[in-house]
């Protein structure tokens, strides 16, 4: 069974990476490690006081609503998913998940922002896609 990882910070994204996913047809069956990653909102990043265990907890919820939607859309096609919610900076937590022993394939979606060149697009890919053992396939 292949164990495929898709991390993402945000739920389209995601959902992009899953559509992706379903119209390559797997031959093999397929298992999907859904890994939500989500940075809370803390005071010095927003105008209100929320404490920090407040601020995780909010965010935790966000991500929780999001792998609902997510797993149904795996589970309709047929494909067993796990999901987890990992709470950190996204960057540092989505290259140790690329680095784990149990998955075999990464789909990585990313968004570059409009002002981006596709060279600097590219070389971004080349940084990200590097950082894992595995194939990584970079959902733009």
């Amino acid at each position: 069974m292949t164990r495929i990882l898709i991390p993402f910070t945000d739920p389209l994204d995601a959902e992009r990476a899953i559509r992706r996913l379903l119209d390559e047809s797997p031959a093999l069956p397929t298992s999907v490690q859904l890994l939500a990653v989500v940075e809370p909102l803390t005071p010095g990043k927003v105008s209100i006081y929320l404490s920090p265990a407040r601020a995780e907890a909010l965010a935790c919820a966000a991500a929780a609503r999001w792998l609902d939607g997510l797993e149904a859309l795996l589970k309709g096609a047929g494909i067993q998913c796990d999901s987890e919610i990992a709470v950190g900076p996204p960057s540092k937590l989505i290259a140790q998940a690329m680095t784990r022993t149990d998955i075999d394939r990464v789909l990585l979606p990313t968004r570059s922002p409009w002002w981006w060149s596709r060279r600097m697009a590219a070389r971004r890919e080349n940084v990200l896609t590097r950082a894992s053992h595995h194939p990584v396939t970079v959902v733009p």
